[in-house]
């Protein structure tokens, strides 16, 4: 629970801060116009990240050793966790970039 609790905080932070780089900040907020201007985008993004936490969640999937790595020696945290944050953050920008170079290459 508390992985997917992570992974929409991170969604949620993702496009959160897209929206504070906008580039026309005059217009207030207006959930109906973010939701109708960002549909595609959020999505994608949510269907990447839904599949890649149902990988990485599975009980067969073991990421601690590999975490290790990046770790100082003694600090132990939940890999879970740490992944499940990283997707919602990541993997959302990921998609946004190559769904905008995507629309890019189309117009």
């Amino acid at each position: 629970m508390k992985s997917w609790l992570l992974f929409s905080l991170g969604t949620m932070a993702y496009f959160l801060i897209r929206y504070s780089n906008r580039t026309d900040k005059v217009p207030g907020f207006s959930f109906k116009f973010w939701i109708r201007d960002n549909w595609v985008q959020l999505s994608v993004a949510l269907l990447l990240d839904l599949a890649a936490m149902i990988i990485l969640m599975d009980s067969s999937t073991n990421l601690t050793e590999w975490l290790k790595t990046f770790l100082p020696a003694g600090v132990a945290v939940s890999a879970e966790l740490v992944i499940a944050l990283a997707c919602g953050l990541g993997l959302g920008a990921g998609a946004y970039e190559i769904f905008k170079k995507r629309l890019k290459n189309v117009k």
